[in-house]
């Protein structure tokens, strides 16, 4: 049987969109559900589409909660009815001068780049609305017969944490969401076993190569950040060139992959769902048009980009929490 990775990339709230539209073109096109893949991993936003697909929790939950702030607000109140999942403030200014001191010492040149979001300001919105998103998913804990890995970066060393592997600290699979998802800046950052942990973008917007070792003979990477095409409104702006830069890294990342022998597929964004996505990655009023952007498009060019793959026969497994799903609702 053909062992497949699913590596989902960050992107804010409209990558969160586009994964999910471009999971959905996949089974549609294909017949193979991605969310029955041996491993899953995601980052930041890929982190929210991991868990999602995994659990088992339709798209259109996460549309809803996304255009109708009283349901996102009831899941959020769900979410953080222990007082210990609330996220709490801390110092504003800066978020982490040893991260930051650590990167202009480094000798690698992407790690000194990196580490500059040690200096900014300690992020002051909680993260309390992805564990909103995510509380019905997450309810089930870490899957029993699939292997989910959510990266995050410690705030104090910038070390990349896999949230879900046998060397990682222990963490609730709520928690390592909200991790990764913890843009410096932005959200705060998450405290799990003593440390605080942000987004695991900082390192790497698919960390393609946390699947080496793991015996997959595909590898299907959507990252939603990524994109050499051009078309859009960010083609001639900072924004188009952080896209593009990704795109780069990406590519170095799955060469690396397929120079060890496994095939790797990348999908990114191209013209028509860049313009659905704009540039505002947080922007949550655009989502339903981004998931049908992808839906369509990646739907459209996935049988060529898959052509000759032996995909699994094998469907969805069973979600272990429609429990808690029902529980919820």
């Amino acid at each position: 049987m053909t062992r497949v990775a699913v590596v989902l990339g960050a992107g804010g709230i409209t990558g969160i969109a586009w994964l999910l539209g471009a999971l959905e073109a996949v089974h549609e096109q294909t017949g193979w559900d991605p969310a029955g893949a041996h491993v899953l991993t995601g980052t930041s936003a890929g982190a929210v589409a991991a868990t999602v697909t995994v659990a088992g929790v339709p798209a259109e939950d996460l549309l809803r909660m996304a255009e109708d702030p009283v349901f996102l607000d009831a899941a959020i109140a769900r979410a953080t009815a222990d007082p210990r999942a609330r996220s709490r403030p801390g110092p504003a200014w800066p978020g982490s001068i040893a991260l930051g001191l650590s990167g202009l010492l480094s000798a690698d040149p992407r790690a000194r780049i990196s580490s500059l979001v040690g200096f900014l300001p300690r992020g002051l919105r909680s993260g309390d609305e992805i564990r909103g998103l995510t509380h019905a998913a997450a309810a089930g804990g870490w899957p029993a017969d699939q292997t989910l890995l959510l990266h995050a970066c410690d705030f104090r060393t910038g070390r990349r944490v896999s949230f879900g592997a046998a060397d990682a600290p222990p963490a609730s699979l709520a928690d390592a969401v909200v991790a990764s998802c913890a843009v410096p800046g932005y959200y705060r950052p998450v405290r799990i076993d003593g440390r605080d942990y942000v987004d695991g973008g900082i390192a790497s917007f698919a960390h393609l190569d946390q699947v080496a070792g793991l015996d997959c003979d595909l590898v299907l990477c959507l990252s939603p950040f990524a994109s050499r095409a051009r078309g859009s409104a960010a083609d001639a702006t900072l924004f188009g060139a952080a896209r593009r830069a990704t795109a780069w890294q990406l590519g170095r990342e799955a060469a690396t992959l397929r120079a060890a022998g496994t095939r790797v597929v990348t999908v990114e964004p191209e013209a028509a769902e860049l313009r659905a996505m704009g540039l505002n990655p947080m922007d949550r009023g655009r989502s339903r048009a981004v998931l049908e952007a992808a839906r369509d498009g990646v739907g459209a060019r996935i049988a060529a980009l898959l052509d000759g793959v032996d995909l699994p026969s094998a469907g969805r497994p069973a979600a272990p929490v429609q429990a808690a799903l029902a529980a919820a609702a």
